[in-house]
């Protein structure tokens, strides 16, 4: 009987024991974590902090940067050159999307959407900075209605017309889908490999063309 329960009391301890160095590296382990997750977020917050400090130092001294030369930037003209002629109905959507095109001929617009705020300051200047900022922003309010020109005359079949149209967006830096979409399909239907070739180049070379546009003027 005392032997029996001298083995009991023994097994007893050995299992504690066993269970106790277990637990001891599962609690190490999750020190360690513990740890360096906090070193981390330190580490992490410190640099979050600079980088803020160095980008409000950086607009303080775009902020006194004289009126630079705007000469190298590159403005688009809007005109009737590439509108169609015949623009329908007054009450059509050809007709309302030509004039609110053309509502931009007397404005400055220029695709500066490489630069950020403080560095159209530092390169041109704060003086010109609103101006800059209009022009930017008339650029990107004249983009989607520019694709829906294309998009709208290659679906009624005025494909003369639609070519105009999307090969002035090209020339302008505009690569969006409903350009290319249009350009590449009336090169592909009149088996104008040349220019389709040339057309992909361009787009892959601008570095403005979503992965989904390229792909779908490569498999034309």
């Amino acid at each position: 009987m005392h032997r029996y329960r001298y083995r009991h009391v023994t097994d007893e301890y050995h299992a504690c024991y066993c269970d106790l160095n277990m637990k001891i590296p599962v609690f190490g382990l999750v020190m360690i974590f513990v740890i360096w997750l906090s070193y981390e977020i330190k580490k992490h917050t410190k640099a979050d902090k600079q980088a803020e400090k160095d980008f409000w130092e950086r607009e303080r001294q775009a902020n006194s940067v004289r009126r630079k030369s705007t000469a190298d930037i590159t403005y688009i003209t809007v005109d009737e050159s590439f509108l169609p002629t015949d623009r329908g109905n007054t009450d059509s959507e050809l007709y309302s999307l030509c004039n609110r095109i053309l509502n931009f001929s007397d404005k400055k617009i220029a695709d500066l959407s490489s630069m950020t705020n403080t560095e159209l300051k530092e390169n041109y200047g704060t003086a010109n900075f609103t101006e800059l900022s209009e022009a930017d922003n008339n650029f990107t309010a004249l983009v989607p209605l520019l694709g829906r020109l294309c998009e709208l005359l290659y679906d009624e079949g005025r494909l003369a017309e639609a070519e105009t149209a999307a090969e002035y967006c090209v020339k302008c830096g505009i690569m969006t889908y409903p350009v290319l979409y249009t350009l590449g399909n009336i090169y592909s239907t009149v088996s104008d490999n040349e220019k389709l070739i040339a057309l992909i180049k361009t787009a892959e070379e601008s570095g403005k063309c979503q992965e989904r546009t390229l792909k779908m003027l490569q498999e034309l």
